[in-house]
């Protein structure tokens, strides 16, 4: 099989585009805080969690900020953990903590004047987190019991088939 110029060319140019694209979304994930770990979630990485359907999930959140994810772990959403709805949450670079909740399972919460107010909604996002809209902005921390889809695999691949061209 012979490859024309061109196509060497155009695959060269390609795997360059993924690995200098690659190199420069990990340098904005720390600036952004996107690769914290958080003890007993796993970091799915920017942008708001979704299911399976590409739905996001029902929300509460608190009307003040946190000085970080791990503090909005275990300070806010932790105390939902036994709740079967409970999916996880989301860390905003506004440093905003938002726990989420199947569709329509979010719990009530106590509303007085010595605690911040919550805000809430309700979105369609079901059962285990999937993967995330990779929006810059906010992280998505699954808890343990969901999984992930993995979105650098067609990129890896589309890389390994070019080599195995070449």
């Amino acid at each position: 099989m012979v490859l024309s110029d061109s196509f060497l060319q155009c695959a060269f140019i390609g795997i360059a585009f993924i690995l200098f694209s690659s190199s420069i979304s990990v340098e904005a994930a720390e600036v952004w805080g996107v690769h914290e770990q958080v003890q007993g979630y796993r970091n799915l990485g920017r942008g708001s969690c979704q299911d399976s359907r590409g739905k996001m999930y029902s929300y509460l959140q608190r009307t003040m900020t946190f000085p970080d994810a791990i503090t909005c772990a275990q300070k806010e959403c932790e105390r939902f953990g036994n709740i079967g709805a409970y999916r996880g949450f989301e860390f905003s670079v506004g440093k905003r903590c938002t726990c989420l909740f199947d569709v329509d399972q979010a719990p009530p919460v106590p509303d007085s004047g010595e605690a911040p107010d919550y805000v809430g909604g309700s979105d369609g996002g079901d059962g285990d987190v999937f993967s995330t809209t990779s929006m810059p902005g906010t992280t998505c921390f699954a808890s343990p019991g969901s999984r992930i889809e993995v979105k650098a695999a067609f990129a890896l691949l589309s890389s390994a088939t070019i080599f195995m061209l070449l």
